[in-house]
């Protein structure tokens, strides 16, 4: 009896600890106007000022990744060729900014270039699949957006150009990792 104890007590503990070795080091928090000091740069606007990575529930898509801007409560998700706004719901990317990466990457291979790297789930459009956090620049600025991870050979990154919904095959997507061969 006492073996049986001691054998499962010790295997709830390696299974714990196996477990918190997996977790990554990043979080969300809820986003209501204002930038917490650990939020996850993603790179400049036109003005120089940081942009920050998103994430917005929406019942109608689903949780999607998009561009916060400093000081602006509201966020433009950019999705089935329409442009959708929204300003509950909204969380930002915490965590250490030395633990993050941009890869260059092209929708037709994609799948061949995340292999052995941890790309940051940006959520997952609803009966669609899972997407990834991507960027561009254009003009001088940062686009953050969504990339379509789970369409293989055609994950395109999608983003809000002013209004208008692009999608371009070129990209970075958000990598995470503390030890990274970054060559």
């Amino acid at each position: 009896m006492f073996y049986c104890t001691l054998t499962c007590i010790i295997s709830l503990i390696l299974v714990v600890f196996q477990a918190s070795s997996l977790q990554e080091d990043y979080y969300r928090r809820h986003y209501i106007g204002s930038i917490p000091e650990d939020a996850i740069i993603g790179g400049k606007n036109a003005e120089g000022s940081d942009v920050y990575i998103g994430q917005v529930y929406d019942r109608n898509v689903g949780l999607i990744a998009v561009q916060i801007n400093p000081g602006v409560k509201e966020v433009i998700i950019p999705i089935f060729d329409k442009i959708r706004k929204a300003s509950k719901h909204i969380s930002i990317l915490c965590g250490s900014q030395d633990d993050f990466y941009w890869l260059r990457a092209n929708a037709s291979d994609l799948h061949l270039t995340l292999l052995e790297k941890h790309a940051v789930n940006g959520g997952h459009i609803d009966n669609y699949g899972e997407i990834s956090i991507g960027r561009i620049s254009q003009e001088g600025e940062t686009k953050i957006g969504i990339v379509v991870s789970y369409n293989v050979g055609n994950a395109y990154f999608i983003y809000n150009n002013d209004g208008v919904e692009k999608r371009v095959p070129s990209y970075e997507i958000l990598v995470y990792g503390y030890h990274i061969d970054r060559c």
